[in-house]
This record gives structure tokens, sequence and C-alpha cells, in this order.
């Protein structure tokens, strides 16, 4: 046996240097999305709660907001939510959990409905902060800053580190393979 087929090296090297670039280019692509807005964002308005954003346990506020006559939607976005289904814990009130805050846990029994929490918090038709960046208003966060820049820069390092080490590991692995034949 000689040198491996160069198709298969052609789908490890895809593999190898494929993966890791859209990893580093997707999520850099969010991650400098993002530090936009976290830092540009410096002129405030504010906005009214239209309806609710459902993912997950969360009914996050949706809020329209007008900048120089333009109307724009954002919603309240978390870092992180975690909910923790307790049988004999009675849910929560909107007044037992702080819904500003980046993370969040939310504890519920599993036969209750968790939608009023954010409803009673951020009533339809209710004014909230919005922060935009001037020059492009569509970019912006409702009322205090989510830090989704952090996974998001997170998953973009640990592309960059897969796409220097895959291919060494890649060239080290066919090496040995060759070798030991």
């Amino acid at each position: 046996m000689g040198m491996p087929d160069i198709r298969i090296l052609l789908v490890i090297a895809v593999a190898v240097i494929g993966f890791p670039l859209f990893e580093v280019l997707f999520f850099g692509h969010f991650y400098r999305r993002e530090a936009r807005i976290k830092t540009l964002s410096s002129k405030s308005v504010e906005g009214v709660v239209v309806g609710y954003k459902r993912a997950q346990i969360v009914a996050a506020p949706i809020v329209e907001y007008i900048v120089d006559g333009q109307t724009y939607r954002n919603s309240l976005k978390y870092y992180r939510v975690v909910r923790v289904t307790l049988p004999w814990k009675t849910n929560q009130v909107a007044s037992d959990i702080d819904l500003m805050a980046q993370r969040i846990i939310i504890y519920t029994n599993s036969t209750v409905s968790k939608g009023n929490l954010f409803q009673d918090a951020f009533p339809l038709g209710s004014t909230m902060t919005v922060w935009y960046n001037p020059a492009y208003p569509k970019e912006s966060y409702v009322e205090r800053y989510s830090g989704l820049d952090k996974s998001y820069k997170r998953e973009m390092w640990i592309g960059i580190w897969m796409l220097i080490l895959l291919p060494i590991l890649a060239v080290v692995a066919i090496t040995m393979g060759m070798k030991y034949k």
C-alpha cells in the first residue's frame, strides 16, 4: 500500500478545514454584529410592547420603536435562560424574578403555563427603552445588552482552535497510518 486514495484525503481535508472555517465565519459574523450593537447603540428611544416572542420558556416582549419616522421592532434578549421544573414548587410571579438580568432561572411546576410571567412584567402597551445605533437604527437592544457577544466569541474561538489543531491531527494520523501499513 502506497499513498492513501486522493479522494479520501480530499474528504478528510474538507471535513478538517471546512467545518471549523464555517464555524469561524458563521459565529464571527454574529459576534461582529453583536459587538457593533453593544458598542454603537448610543442613542435611546421609548418603545412600546406590541407582543411577545416565544422561545423555549420565554415570552420576551417585542418592542416597537420609531427613529426618524421609521418603525422598527426588537425583543428583549437573554444570555441564558434555565427552566427548573419542581413539582412541589408554586409558579413564580413576575416580582420573584429579575427579568432584566442577562441570565435568568425560571422555576415552574410542570402543570402550569409559564406565559403570564412576562405578560405581567411587561404588559402590552407598556413602554421600554430601546438603545439603537444612530447610523443603523435596526441594530438595537431593549433596556440592557444581552451579553450574547460572549457566547458568539467563544464559539468563534473554538472554531479557530479547531482550524489550527484538526489539520495537524489529520496529518499526524495519516502519516502514522502510512508508517504502520
